[in-house]
């Protein structure tokens, strides 16, 4: 319930956040995909600077989530209230700042913090199945490109995807997570677009190849 959420991110702000955050309108969804989310405006001050304001956060309560992944659910919203709400820059959506404060929350109370995504998708990262190749590379505008190749593609194509135009730091992985079963298997030089930070997640435990 409301009452409940209200209930828990008081307490959370007295122990992981001394108390310092303001509560921000908080309201329930029923959206499966994406359990919370924290939102502000970001506005010009009389000097033109920018900062935020109008804060809110939602959660999703489509599932019954047991205690620990409400926890992790609400407290990954307050570090990404705890950010903007501070006028903080990070270098990405889940990037440095995220990330300390996580592990600081998780190394002072012993509260597990997850990134999370789709929760289907979840599972599937969290399911092994055989290896497959995958293909990282960055875009010049900074973009995160990937793709998953073809067994008996990889020598052709560790020679020509770096040679590809607007690529960069091209590396290679195999994993034997299930996510990447949903993906095209490719068998020429194609590349495709992706968040950082899933892809990041997608290749938890993967050993990145260095030579052939």
């Amino acid at each position: 319930t409301l009452d409940y959420i209200t209930e828990r991110f008081d307490f959370f702000n007295r122990l992981c956040f001394d108390g310092k955050l303001q509560r921000p309108p908080i309201t329930l969804n029923t959206r499966y995909s994406q359990m919370g989310a924290t939102k502000c405006k970001v506005v010009l001050d009389k000097d033109g600077k920018p900062y935020n304001t109008d804060f809110s956060m939602e959660i999703s309560i489509r599932r019954d989530l047991p205690e620990e992944e409400f926890t992790d659910t609400l407290l990954h919203e307050m570090i990404h209230y705890y950010i903007i709400y501070n006028n903080l820059q990070d270098d990405s959506v889940h990037g440095t700042l995220f990330r300390q404060k996580m592990d600081e929350i998780t190394t002072k109370y012993g509260i597990r913090i997850t990134i999370s995504f789709d929760p289907s998708d979840e599972e599937m990262v969290n399911t092994r199945t055989r290896n497959r190749y995958v293909c990282t590379a960055e875009s010049d505008d900074g973009k995160m490109l990937f793709a998953v190749v073809a067994r008996n593609k990889v020598p052709q194509l560790w020679d020509a995807i770096p040679k590809m135009q607007g690529v960069t730091n091209v590396r290679w992985y195999v994993s034997d997570r299930q996510i990447f079963e949903k993906f095209p298997v490719i068998v020429s030089p194609r590349l495709f677009h992706i968040d950082a930070d899933k892809l990041h997640h997608y290749l938890t435990g993967a050993e990145e190849l260095h030579e052939l």
